[in-house]
């Protein structure tokens, strides 16, 4: 009874006239919603039908490197990838692939409806955007066209990019079904699903998966080692896992995330019944184990330095489209001379007699990273800041460490110029005087050994010790104790203060005198910056770059975009009359000091320059740093790691990276050919003894024995020095009797003299009569003839035997002999 009321009720309710009003209002209202969202929404239409869609699943085209001047030096592409067919690509992995991104894929047209609603009602409860309903589709559009990056251009909103790519969606399932008609003419479902698996396809070659692997081969050789054929579930579950967010939950960056979105996967996997519960219970407890072997992208350490800038430059989504040239500032010739002699030199060493290390003809990949010698170099033009030359190891294939960016090793006594440079500017010049003679071990503080330090810095098996020389000589000879007393003597603060403004980050918590000698890791770039200072008149360079120009695939230059290029970065470090000083003993270094016999090789243009070889202390390392006006370049040849042993007995750096280095600026030239350093305003050359490092007199000669003729000579000891205008010299303490006021000055009696007032002489010579024919020393020279007792050559030879010398050469005879009478004994009187 009660039902039957309740039927007749309802048929009641279905025939009043208020219900099909209330009808026709809903659809009168849908229709002007329908109408109203068509119009707001056909502008994106409108965008969406813009793209070309050939370009759907477009991947990047290779890239050309060139040289400064054109020449290609190389191809790149910025994103690793292989592509694969579809058939190759395992089911386990598409499973896995549709359970996280798209279930419904064969069924929807592009754009998931029902995903959409139930996305829209997620999205409404909580408040804040929880679901996307992104479908591969929509990735694949978004991908193609870059429409994150549209997104930022046109500042929409995440709602509209995701209108844009629904629509684009569309279009693409749309087309790819038109392609394929004459294939499946009467076959619909046939033509569906051929075009979906092309669209799946694309998809899987195309996106990233993490830690810059593009598609499924780059993805499994990448963190499993394997073929995508030889994946597990699990492994598969843990690449897919990366698309929610590539960079972050990739398993090289971070493996618990990994491993907590894998799980995920495998759940998801397991509820659309793709694989068994028990299987799933399984894979979940089991850890993720890499074995990471990727396709390399790169075969020298240069072409991912250049990758890394071009990136910064145009953006990596621009650049993944690849098609671009890009012209750096390589010189092909320099670079190809390093890569060439870096690899023979290295080679040679490892073949000398006793060699003890791992050799690079011995190593296998299983054995972890290599032990063997390796080695690095950096040019660069310190006028514009352009790396001419970047050879960052010695294989790029066994290892991508790039000492250039990451390494750094101990310096060596090619830390030496800036220990003067210190001294200069704290009042001492290159004739100061110093001590070569040998020292003990306990005074260099190299970890409490004791003993003769020896003297490693002249790079010479059996060298020898001179007592008191000039600086000049000390550096150009680079004499180890003479720098430790210098060091000590303008303290070691000051070193690292000096050291630290040209660029060096040494450690500062306990200054010991090992600093003086090198013993503190430096990095490549760091001792170029601080050479570059010496030719550049006191600054320094603080910026490099590598890449000139960059043209897109229509020849269009996309960088610079203004046509001018970075601007050069730089320092002041010291006054130019010190970087001239340094410098002008550095080009001692190659003429007359320890690298006069080694650069023999050199083009004589680049002996304008200065450079300094760098050999720390147990021969663990070995560099080369040197210079012309325009370029600097050091080289570096020693291990990555190890408790600093030896290289070899006699692993000298003029003889390992002293010949890189000759061949690289030899091939420098003469595109960068050097002009000759001039001194600035702010020096003025001087004649110096080098006895005593003081003005010399007339007197200032040293006598000299011919070993054939037996002739006695007496050259001068007097030579040019360039000093700082205003210091002021004393006259020659040894030969012309004048006072050596620096040593007085360190001795107590002078606080005695110091209320003494001094004599003044009237005339230069002795007034009244003079038996002795004395004569006041005399430092200027007055008429031209005089002018040769001063010369840079030292060519002054006197041959005129002084007083007393013909006598002493006269044979007298032989004294009577004398005896003395016994006690008591009377002497006879004659009378």
């Amino acid at each position: 009874m009660y039902g039957t009321r309740n039927k007749r009720a309802r048929r009641g309710f279905f025939k009043r006239k208020g219900f099909w009003l209330f009808c026709l209002l809903c659809l009168i209202a849908v229709g002007f919603a329908a109408r109203f969202g068509d119009r707001k929404l056909n502008p994106y239409r409108e965008i969406a039908m813009e793209y070309n869609l050939e370009r759907v699943g477009e991947k990047e085209e290779m890239s050309f490197i060139h040289d400064r001047g054109g020449v290609e030096i190389g191809t790149m592409f910025v994103e690793n990838r292989f592509s694969l067919p579809l058939e190759e690509i395992p089911p386990v992995f598409v499973d896995a692939v549709l359970a996280q991104e798209d279930q419904r894929f064969y069924a929807h047209d592009g754009v998931d409806w029902v995903g959409v609603a139930r996305a829209a009602w997620l999205n409404f409860q909580s408040g804040s955007i929880t679901q996307g309903a992104g479908t591969i589709t929509m990735q694949l559009a978004r991908k193609s066209f870059d429409l994150l990056g549209e997104k930022r251009r046109r500042e929409w909103t995440g709602y509209e990019r995701k209108v844009v790519e629904a629509f684009v969606a569309l279009r693409i399932e749309e087309h790819f079904q038109r392609k394929l008609e004459s294939e499946y003419p009467n076959d619909q479902e046939a033509r569906k699903k051929a075009a979906k698996e092309d669209i799946l396809e694309m998809y899987l070659n195309l996106v990233p998966f993490g830690s810059g692997f593009y598609g499924v081969r780059s993805a499994s050789l990448g963190y499993f080692g394997k073929e995508p054929e030889d994946l597990t579930i699990s492994e598969s579950a843990s690449i897919v896992a990366c698309l929610k967010n590539p960079q972050r939950i990739s398993p090289l960056n971070n493996l618990d995330e990994n491993k907590k979105n894998r799980d995920m996967v495998i759940n998801r996997m397991a509820l659309e019944g793709m694989i068994s519960r028990s299987d799933r219970d399984k894979m979940i407890s089991d850890p993720v184990v890499l074995n990471p072997n990727p396709i390399r992208r790169g075969k020298t350490f240069l072409y991912e330095i250049v990758a890394e800038q071009a990136r910064d430059l145009v953006g990596e989504e621009a650049l993944s489209r690849g098609g671009y040239t890009i012209r750096t500032t390589i010189d092909a010739s320099v670079q190809w001379a390093a890569e060439q002699k870096m690899a023979s030199q290295l080679l040679q060493v490892e073949n000398q007699e006793g060699y003890k290390h791992p050799r690079y003809s011995e190593y296998k990949k299983s054995n972890g990273p290599p032990k063997y010698l390796q080695g690095a170099t950096l040019m660069m033009d310190h006028e514009t800041g352009e790396v001419i030359a970047h050879v960052g190891g010695r294989n790029f294939a066994h290892s991508q460490y790039d000492f250039i960016e990451n390494g750094s090793r101990p310096l060596g006594t090619a830390f030496f110029p800036f220990v003067y440079a210190t001294g200069f500017e704290r009042g001492k010049h290159p004739a100061t005087m110093l001590t070569d003679e040998q020292m003990d071990l306990r005074k260099l503080q190299v970890g409490g050994l004791e003993g003769v330090a020896g003297e490693w810095g002249m790079e010479v098996a059996n060298p020898g010790y001179e007592g008191k020389i000039t600086s000049r000589r000390a550096l150009a000879m680079s004499k180890i104790a003479a720098t430790v007393e210098l060091g000590q003597k303008i303290g070691l603060s000051n070193v690292h203060t000096v050291s630290g403004n040209f660029g060096f980050s040494l450690p500062s918590e306990k200054l010991l005198n090992r600093m003086i000698v090198g013993f503190d890791n430096v990095s490549m770039p760091e001792v170029v910056s601080a050479y570059s200072a010496f030719p550049r008149g006191g600054s320094r360079i603080t910026s490099r770059h590598y890449i000139l120009e960059i043209q897109d695939i229509n020849g269009k230059v996309v960088y610079p975009l203004d046509g001018n290029g970075p601007v050069l970065e730089s320092k002041e470090v010291c006054s130019d009359a010190i970087a001239f000083q340094v410098h002008s003993v550095l080009n001692d270094v190659m003429r007359k000091g320890n690298l006069a016999e080694s650069s023999e090789g050199l083009k004589s243009s680049l002996l304008l320059g200065g450079g300094k070889t760098g050999t720390p202390y147990g021969l663990t390392d070995a560099w080369m740093v040197g210079y012309n006006s325009r370029i600097t370049c050091a080289v570096w040849v020693g291990f990555y790691e190890g408790d600093r042993q030896a290289i070899h007995e006699t692993a000298f750096a003029k003889n390992l990276a002293y010949p890189i280095w000759e061949d690289m600026m030899n091939a420098s030239q003469p595109a960068f050919v050097g002009l000759e350093i001039l001194p600035p305003d702010s020096v003025e050359k001087v004649s110096i003894c080098r006895v005593s490092g003081m003005r010399p007199t007339r007197y200032c000669n040293e006598s000299f024995v011919d070993p054939v003729t037996g002739k006695i000579s007496f050259p001068t000891t007097s030579y040019k020095e360039y000093l700082q205008k205003g210091e002021e010299m004393g006259i020659c303490a040894i030969h012309g009797g004048g006072v050596d006021i620096e040593a007085l000055a360190n001795q107590a009696q002078v606080r005695d003299t110091m209320n003494a007032i001094p004599i003044k002489a009237k005339v230069p010579l002795l007034l009244g009569f003079d038996p002795y024919n004395s004569e006041t020393p005399t430092l200027g020279i007055k008429d031209d003839s005089a002018e040769a007792w001063i010369s840079d050559d030292e060519i002054l030879i006197v041959e005129d035997r002084v007083r007393g010398e013909l006598e002493a050469a006269l044979r007298l005879p032989k004294p009577l002999r004398f005896e003395l009478p016994p006690p008591g004994f009377e002497t006879p009187n004659n009378n």
